[in-house]
């Protein structure tokens, strides 16, 4: 019987440790992907218009196009 609770005891640990893990683990990849997003953010603020910002991040490319073109406005 002790061997038993003990048993189940230990999977209980071992199960609430990886759901832990798990949660930490997603939680930091959204925290960098916002911290991603705000640093392009802030680079795309400081193009001129017309510019292109190209970047790659685990297989992930971003590629933002700034306002019109230099001398391609219209109205």
């Amino acid at each position: 019987m002790e061997i038993a609770v003990a048993t189940a005891v230990g999977t209980a640990c071992v199960a609430g440790t990886r759901l832990l893990y798990v949660w930490i683990s997603s939680c930091d990849r959204a925290r960098l992907a916002r911290l991603r997003e705000q640093a392009i953010s802030e680079r795309v603020r400081m193009l001129p218009p017309g510019s292109t910002l190209t970047e790659q991040h685990d297989g992930i490319r971003v590629r933002v196009r700034v306002g019109a073109p230099a001398g391609g406005a219209r109205g």
